[in-house]
């Protein structure tokens, strides 16, 4: 039974609607292509007609603009020329003769001109285009042909003569009996147009009455004298486009059809083979993809289902015949499982980290001798009858304790936390009264920013502790504002006395020695200890003395965007 939702059945389902939108789109293809190429080749065939067409015309102009030249500069000599001496006769004829042989030496002449005077004296020069034996005839034919004008035809319209078998185009101007004219063999006009042209298509030149003129790239049969004759025979295999002349007919271009689409019936074979190969491989893919691909992926499932039960001991299996990217992929989940498996690890060592630095914290701050100094004080203080003082000390001290027991690492804001600390400093300046001096500097912006419970007051503590000595001035200055660094910012909390500050040998001791045998300075160990594991960094906490005298300290703490630490 074939299960309709496995990747065999969709594969095969897939591929037979692809080879099915594959041969609709292969049999519309070709008949929308046939058409383009049609349709190109015609458009193309136009063009090329249209230049063709436009050369031959500009042809035209040039011989019509040499013929009205050498008829405007001659005609008066040509018309008196019976009229003359001999001798004089003789050298006008002279410099008819080299006038038109001046004509014919440009590169776009045509292939003759002529001048038949009134008496019978025909004056002609050809181009070497022209062979000699077709010379002759040209000249039996310019001696005996009577160029009479036309009136019925147009001044721009030239004149198609077969001269022994050749056609040649006249054009003429018939003035007092005296004829000026100029001829291009049809031959001659269909190869100027197509000059220096790799072109192999076939030509046809044709009168208004559609007799054949001249044809280029074809042999042409007897019975091939007309132009539709040639489009019966021949419009089964070729395209057969026309543009009309304007001075004599029409230009014809017949393009085999044969060769426009030998490509596409070699590119249609091409594909209906592939599709006859698409039926045959397919069901060989199919074999395949299950042994390749279908085994490889539910083995993966089947590990992942594993792992997902909290079995992390999974490995490769060995010796299965898998290809080398699923063998990549079995060796990446190894990798992976390894890695969650070290993860867990690192994440239990953490938490036991911060319960160990929560728990430090409790006892730091749960110290029995602050509370014996607080007894003794409010003791002394009541044998000087300062009742104002121990009300005051122990108000200080209920506040002490409310914030103490908020939690180990509660995070409080910087407002509360400098609150706080003033509430200790005035605690101190109770016990030790006028030996104190506090100042305290915090921006707007730096208020309410949350903060590690503690961070503040335990070095002001460690200030009291190790820097405060009888009958001399304790000051404590303590800065707070934000600040950017590498492009992150920071809220800077800044923490100087004027005490005796910290000793070199201290100051050059490694991180974990911090803390002595005897327990001191083990708040300034537990607060770098909790920045690591806050914010997982080392380089926020800055221990050093004051240029003049007593300690300073430094710390960052890192702000999101929000106005948030990154806690």
């Amino acid at each position: 039974m074939i299960r309709t939702n496995s990747i065999v059945f969709k594969f095969s389902v897939q591929m037979t609607v692809i080879l099915a939108i594959l041969l609709s789109i292969l049999v519309l293809s070709n008949i929308y292509s046939l058409e383009v190429v049609r349709s190109n080749a015609l458009t193309s065939s136009h063009n090329t007609l249209a230049i063709y067409q436009a050369n031959i015309h500009n042809n035209f102009n040039n011989f019509s603009k040499d013929l009205i030249e050498v008829f405007d500069n001659n005609i008066d000599i040509a018309v008196n020329e019976a009229n003359m001496d001999e001798s004089n006769r003789y050298f006008k004829v002279q410099e008819l003769k080299n006038n038109l042989m001046a004509k014919m030496t440009n590169d776009y002449s045509s292939d003759g001109m002529f001048i038949r005077l009134s008496g019978e004296l025909v004056l002609e020069q050809f181009s070497s285009r022209i062979p000699s034996g077709d010379k002759l005839a040209l000249i039996d034919f310019l001696n005996t042909h009577k160029f009479s004008p036309d009136p019925a035809s147009e001044s721009d319209e030239w004149k198609v003569f077969q001269i022994e078998g050749e056609y040649y185009l006249f054009k003429y101007i018939t003035y007092s009996q005296v004829s000026f004219g100029t001829l291009v063999k049809a031959d001659a006009l269909l190869s100027m147009v197509n000059r220096g042209s790799s072109d192999q298509n076939r030509y046809v030149l044709s009168n208004t009455e559609g007799m054949i003129l001249s044809a280029s790239n074809m042999v042409l049969k007897e019975t091939d004298t007309t132009l539709d004759s040639i489009t019966k025979e021949y419009q089964r295999n070729f395209l057969i486009i026309s543009e009309p002349i304007g001075e004599f007919g029409q230009i014809t271009n017949m393009v085999a059809k044969g060769g426009l689409f030998s490509g596409l019936k070699l590119i249609q074979w091409g594909i209906a083979l592939l599709a006859v190969l698409s039926a045959i491989v397919v069901p060989l893919v199919l074999r395949f993809l299950t042994r390749d691909v279908l085994k490889p992926i539910l083995e993966l499932v089947k590990a992942a289902k594993v792992v997902e039960k909290g079995q992390l001991e999974y490995q490769v299996p060995q010796g299965a015949p898998y290809s080398l990217e699923f063998m990549k992929l079995f060796h990446a989940l190894e990798s992976m499982v390894s890695e969650i498996k070290d993860l867990k690890i690192q994440s239990y060592e953490e938490q036991i980290e911060i319960n160990r630095a929560e728990i430090k914290y409790l006892q730091m701050q749960i110290r029995p001798h602050f509370f014996l100094n607080a007894i003794s004080t409010i003791t002394s203080l009541s044998y000087q009858n300062k009742n104002d003082e121990i009300r005051q000390l122990i108000q200080c001290l209920s506040e002490h304790l409310r914030y103490m027991f908020k939690g180990g690492l509660a995070s409080v804001t910087m407002e509360e936390e400098i609150r706080h600390t003033e509430n200790y400093i005035r605690m101190q300046e109770i016990r030790y009264p006028d030996q104190v001096f506090f100042m305290t500097e915090i921006k707007d912006e730096a208020r309410q920013v949350p903060i590690p419970q503690f961070m503040i007051q335990t070095f002001v503590e460690n200030t009291f502790k190790h820097a405060m000595f009888a009958k001399e001035m304790m000051s404590i200055f303590i800065r707070v504002r934000t600040e950017t660094r590498e492009g992150i910012l920071y809220v800077k909390i800044v923490i100087e006395d004027n005490g005796g500050g910290f000793s070199p040998e201290w100051l050059s001791q490694a991180e974990d020695e911090e803390v002595s045998e005897d327990g001191s300075k083990v708040g300034i160990a537990n607060i770098r200890k909790t920045l690591q594991l806050l914010y997982k960094r080392d380089d926020l906490l800055k221990l050093s003395n004051a240029e003049n005298s007593g300690a300073r300290v430094e710390m960052w703490i890192p702000v999101k965007e929000s106005g948030q630490p990154i806690l």
